[in-house]
This record gives C-alpha cells, sequence and structure tokens, in this order.
C-alpha cells in the first residue's frame, strides 16, 4: 500500500514552489500580459459534437417563471433572472423521457456559487437529508457556474428535474442563468492515445516499493511518469543530480538551492531510474500497458539559468541524460518561469534545437513544457518543436472564492489560453491537483487523499467528505511556506481541492474537446483506488479518470 501520509503537508508541495516560481496567479479570465490576450475567447472550445436535447423540454422557474423559457432557446442574449438569491430553482420537463449524461450551464455573470441536479421523488418533492444536501440529487457542485460548466454524471433518464443554485456571491448581484444544454454523450473514437501523466518526486521514490508503484499502476490509467527534482542544469549547461533523500542534510529544506543536497555523478538518479523501469517491466510482464519515462528538467537556480551562451553545452546535456538512455522517453522541461522577451527567445530556441536533436537520434523520444496559462512567449516554429505541454491549471486563485482550481480557471481558461497560442489540442495535457490551498490564499498545501475520510471531516458539525466535495475541512499543524503564519493544529481549516466528481467533469470535457490527456501533480497524494464515501462513490482522481475515459473513450476499457 502506498503510504499516504509520509509526505508533510505543506512540504514538497508542486512545481510552482519548486524553482521560486510565481505562487499565485488570480486567474478569473485567462492568462494576462501575453500577446494574444485578445484572444483569450476567440475559440470555440464550448461546443459539444451530441445533439442537445434541451429544445425538446419547457422551463419553469421559482420566480420569474414567465422568462424561464429562455434558457433553452440557444440564444445567450436572452436571459432568466431570478427574484431572489435563495431556495431559486429552474424545473425542466420533457413530454417523454429522454437518457442524459451531461448537462451545460451558462451563467448571465459571475455570482452563483453551488448548484444541484435533482430528481423528484415518488411525490413530487425535493427533500434533504440532514446536512442540507438534496436526497435525490444525482449531480451537485460546490464550484461556480461562470461563462461556461460543463457538468457529466452516470446517464439518468429524465422526465422532469429541477436545477437548485444554492447562493450569489458578493450580495446585490443577479442569480441569472443564460443557457442550459442537455447532452447524451455517446463515447467517442481518439485519434491518439488518452495520456495521463503522473509526477514522482525523489522523497516519493525513497518510501515507494515496487509493489507500491505497480498498484499506481494496476488500472492501466497512467501512461507516463514524469520524474522530478532528479536532474537540474547548471549555468555553464551541465548536469546536477538529487542526492538519495535518505542522505539529506535534515536542517536544510528539501528544495533549497545549496549544493550539499546535490551530486555531480547520477548515483541516486541512476537508482530512481532503474526502480521505475523495473516496475513498469513488472507491469508489462502482468499483461499491463508499457509506460514512458519522462525526466523533468529545469535549471538549478532559475536566475543562473546559462541561456542562451550555454545553449550547445545544455542540447550535449540533454542528449546523453535522455537519448542515449534508452529507459528514458522523453523530458519535460520546467523552468518556472522565463522573464521577458529575451529569456523566453531563448528558451524557445533552445527547444527547437534539442528537437532537432532528437530527430537526427533516429530516437523516439518527445519534448514537455510544464507552463501555466501566463506571460507564455513562444513562436510558432518553438510551438512546434514541443510534443506535449503539462498546464499547470492550478494555484489560480478566483477573485471572489479563493477557489485555486476551479473548472472555470483550472480549465476553460487555461486549454483556451494554449489554443489561441497555436498549440494543437493534442499538445495539451491538463494538469490537476491532487492537494488542497486554503481559499485565504495562504501558502499551505495539504493532501487531497490525507488519509481517511474520517480525518479530513474531524468534528460532528461537518458532513462526511463525499464524491462531490471540493471543500475539505482539516486542522491543519504548521508553518506556511513563509513562516508567517503558524497554524496550531486546534483551528478547522477550510481548503479548496478537486474532488472526484470535479475531476470527473474535467476529464470528460478533456475528451469531448480532443485534448491529449490529464497530469497529476501527485498520484502519491491521492486516495487509494478502493476508498468510497459514505454513498458508496469513489474517492481516488486516478480512479475519476479512468471511470470517465471508459464512459467517454470508445474501446478505452479494453
Amino acid at each position: 500500500m502506498k503510504r499516504k501520509n509520509i509526505i508533510p503537508l505543506i512540504a514538497l508541495v508542486l512545481v510552482l514552489a519548486l524553482t521560486g516560481g510565481v505562487l499565485f496567479a488570480a486567474c478569473n479570465e485567462g492568462g494576462t500580459d501575453t500577446e494574444t490576450d485578445e484572444l483569450i475567447f476567440t475559440d470555440d472550445l464550448d461546443v459539444t459534437d451530441s445533439e442537445n436535447l434541451a429544445p425538446r423540454a419547457a422551463a419553469t422557474a421559482s420566480s420569474s417563471a414567465n422568462s424561464a423559457s429562455s434558457v433553452l432557446d440557444g440564444n445567450t442574449d436572452t436571459v432568466w433572472t431570478a427574484e431572489g438569491t435563495s431556495g431559486e430553482y429552474l424545473e425542466i420537463t420533457f413530454s417523454s423521457p429522454v437518457s442524459a449524461n451531461t448537462v451545460v450551464l451558462r451563467e448571465d455573470g459571475n455570482f452563483i456559487s453551488g448548484f444541484s441536479f435533482v430528481l423528484p421523488d415518488e411525490n413530487g418533492g425535493y427533500p434533504k437529508d440532514g446536512y442540507g444536501n438534496f436526497i435525490n440529487a444525482f449531480y451537485r457542485q460546490q464550484d461556480r457556474i461562470e461563462r461556461y460548466r460543463y457538468c457529466t454524471f452516470d446517464r439518468v433518464e429524465l422526465s422532469s428535474f429541477r436545477i437548485y443554485f444554492n447562493s450569489v456571491y458578493p450580495e446585490g448581484k443577479d442569480l441569472s442563468i443564460a443557457e442550459v444544454e442537455i447532452y447524451d454523450v455517446a463515447p467517442k473514437g481518439y485519434e491518439q492515445d488518452f495520456r495521463v501523466f503522473s509526477y514522482y518526486t525523489p522523497q516519493d521514490l525513497q518510501y515507494m516499493t515496487q509493489e507500491d508503484l505497480l498498484e499506481d499502476f494496476e488500472s492501466d490509467t497512467i501512461t507516463d511518469v514524469i520524474l522530478i527534482s532528479l536532474a537540474f542544469w547548471m549555468e555553464d549547461g551541465t548536469v546536477i543530480y538529487a542526492k538519495d533523500p535518505e542522505d539529506y542534510d535534515p536542517s536544510a529544506p528539501d528544495y533549497d538551492k545549496d549544493r550539499d543536497q546535490f551530486l555531480s555523478t547520477p548515483t541516486y538518479y541512476d537508482q530512481a531510474v532503474q526502480k521505475v523501469h523495473d516496475a513498469i517491466a513488472a507491469h508489462v510482464a502482468r499483461g499491463g500497458r508499457d509506460i514512458n519515462i519522462c525526466i523533468d528538467f529545469y535549471p538549478k537556480v532559475v536566475e543562473y539559468n546559462g541561456l542562451p551562451d550555454n545553449t550547445d553545452e545544455l542540447v550535449k546535456s540533454i542528449h546523453k541524460l535522455i537519448v542515449e538512455d534508452d529507459r528514458v522517453d522523453g523530458i519535460d522541461i520546467d523552468w518556472e518561469y522565463p522573464t521577458g522577451v529575451a529569456e523566453w527567445n531563448a528558451y524557445g530556441d533552445m527547444l527547437v534545437e534539442v528537437d532537432k536533436d532528437f530527430e537526427a537520434s533516429g530516437k523516439d523520444k518527445y519534448i514537455s513544457l510544464a507552463l501555466s496559462a501566463d506571460n507564455v512567449r513562444l513562436t510558432e516554429e518553438q510551438v512546434q518543436a514541443v510534443d506535449f505541454v503539462q498546464m499547470m491549471a492550478y494555484d489560480r486563485f478566483d477573485i471572489v472564492d479563493g477557489n485555486h482550481a476551479s473548472f472555470r480557471s483550472g480549465a476553460y481558461s487555461s486549454m483556451r489560453y494554449f489554443v489561441n497560442l497555436g498549440f494543437e489540442p493534442s499538445q495539451l495535457v491538463l494538469g490537476l491537483p491532487l492537494y488542497g490551498r486554503p481559499n485565504t490564499w495562504d501558502t499551505v498545501w495539504t493532501n487531497y487523499g490525507y488519509g481517511d475520510i474520517d480525518t479530513v471531516y474531524s468534528t460532528q458539525d461537518k458532513a462526511p467528505y463525499t464524491y462531490w466535495d471540493n471543500v475539505q475541512w482539516v486542522y491543519y499543524g504548521g508553518a506556511n511556506m513563509d513562516n508567517s503564519v503558524q497554524y496550531d493544529d486546534t483551528v478547522l481549516t477550510q481548503v479548496w481541492v478537486n474532488g472526484a466528481a470535479l475531476v470527473a467533469d474535467k476529464t470528460a470535457y478533456v475528451i469531448e474537446q480532443g485534448f491529449a490527456g490529464m497530469m497529476l501533480w501527485r498520484e502519491t497524494t491521492d486516495y487509494e483506488w478502493d476508498v468510497l464515501d459514505k454513498d458508496g462513490m469513489p474517492l481516488s482522481i486516478l480512479r475519476a479518470i479512468h471511470d470517465t475515459a471508459s464512459e467517454r473513450i470508445d474501446g478505452y476499457a479494453e
């Protein structure tokens, strides 16, 4: 079994923290200050291939009923606006039952937080449980709706159902819906493999046995393992390698910039790569799919990246690290972040040279980049040199709720941003956070798979953690990253996570749009595959991806 709690809640946090890069990116509209900002919402990533069943239905509402029909007319310029902001709902009724597994909501505004789709009971009522949740809800979210919200659920037969809206914030704003779209989405063919990338750190591997890795691989969901913080480039273009974590100086942070945590020889690096390589071989021997190994690579000290002067030497180092090692399939270049046009030009030119070197080698090696949807400056040639972008669609706090990876900021906006830069959907991988952040924006990270569901909701006044939840309540002990706040393990802290239902929505949306796949930061902080909530629903993020892909991609389960 994986040791879910071996990793300190605040340590080993995420790619954004490793190199002293940007910790906060309040991204309500997508990237900022780029050459293509004016194009942020020009590409059409809000179309569903299936037939919209909504025109077959009629709509009534809790208030302003005379305008309710506008939500089914296919025109986002006509809207339904409720008279109040509490207890409001839309009721959708079909003349004959239809099957559906997807609803798209389009808000007129940016103020609705939380919503549920509910079936009536045998008496036509809509009862709630002791925690205030609708008993017959077949879908619910704590997320916002905003411009576009893609909602997925197990196929259900609908004659009549209600969409209840939780609340509006800030006060004084309208609760207003432009469109409700209803679909029965069939599995689609996929032109490429649906990829799932998962990062592993030296500390992860230190505690994981081969059986632990095989447990991660067992479902045949992970396609690529990215090994991070094992190799770094120096100012002169040479490579320095991580020490065995057992030999780290305990008085120094795991990711400090002192050389005593690193070696010029790849002793532990080789051991770690071989450990993963052997686990993959064992998985294949058991009848599982082959899995790629990708080496995450970034400058040891960002401000001393050495480019462009060290480009030739750096390309030689990458050649030796990737091309000459038959255990390795690709490189994930994770420089966070170039600043200014000159550094972006040097970075992009280096990518082109690496791509040329890979092509000349005749070996099938790929180039991946870890990027956030901010200030990316790559030319068309540089974009074409890249095989995958790991879109770090997290730590992107929304302005109102402080949620750091909502559907809007953590999928919709990030995906549109990179398409508008010229990337093909088949190059783009949506990153998921398997960790929580306080909605205060504080620099604290907590594991998604915190242990068990009783540990997460540790007081009787909080509902048990469920498949639908994106909010966890935890007692956190320790300091935040800059030691400005000390948590004493007695104050209940609310953190925002991506629960399994939200991940299912994001995965289905990625498949709908034909993107390359999903990225996990990190599988070692997930719930175990078979952990269920009180209703028997799975909590594992990896399982949510697998189950959704099995439903949405033709032949995926085979």
